[in-house]
């Protein structure tokens, strides 16, 4: 699954939920949005959107946040930073989800964040598609 992520101005952003999860967990926690923001905007149509403020107060708290990583890290489901690679998960009909550590499944890289800060400064505000 991807989300589009549609700018006031400027070029689309294609995210994949592996990715993108994280980020609105990272957003949430840092009250860049609320409750209700992190909901629609955690599926395809779901009418999500921030401002073209809250894109640069979005962008700004990255930056601050980027500078405390390095490349080839990414933040994991539970917001820790983790530089070890990512383990691959095969799903197949008899995986249990037990077996399945879902704090590694969903984590957001320091180049998608990278990415995105960029696109939220560039954006005007944008929705989630």
């Amino acid at each position: 699954m991807s989300f589009i992520l549609l700018p006031s101005k400027g070029d689309d952003v294609k995210v994949n939920a592996w990715n993108w999860r994280p980020t609105i967990q990272l957003l949430r926690d840092a009250n860049l949005i609320d409750e209700r923001q992190h909901e629609l905007m955690s599926f395809n149509g779901g009418g999500g959107a921030v401002s073209s403020d809250t894109a640069n107060e979005i962008a700004e708290f990255l930056e601050q946040r980027l500078s405390q990583m390095i490349p080839g890290q990414r933040i994991r489901s539970d917001l820790t930073v983790s530089g070890d690679p990512k383990e691959k998960v095969v799903f197949t009909p008899s995986t249990k989800v037990e077996d399945i550590d879902a704090v590694d499944l969903y984590s957001a890289t320091y180049e998608w964040l990278v990415m995105f800060r960029d696109f939220c400064r560039a954006s005007g505000g944008f929705k989630v598609s």
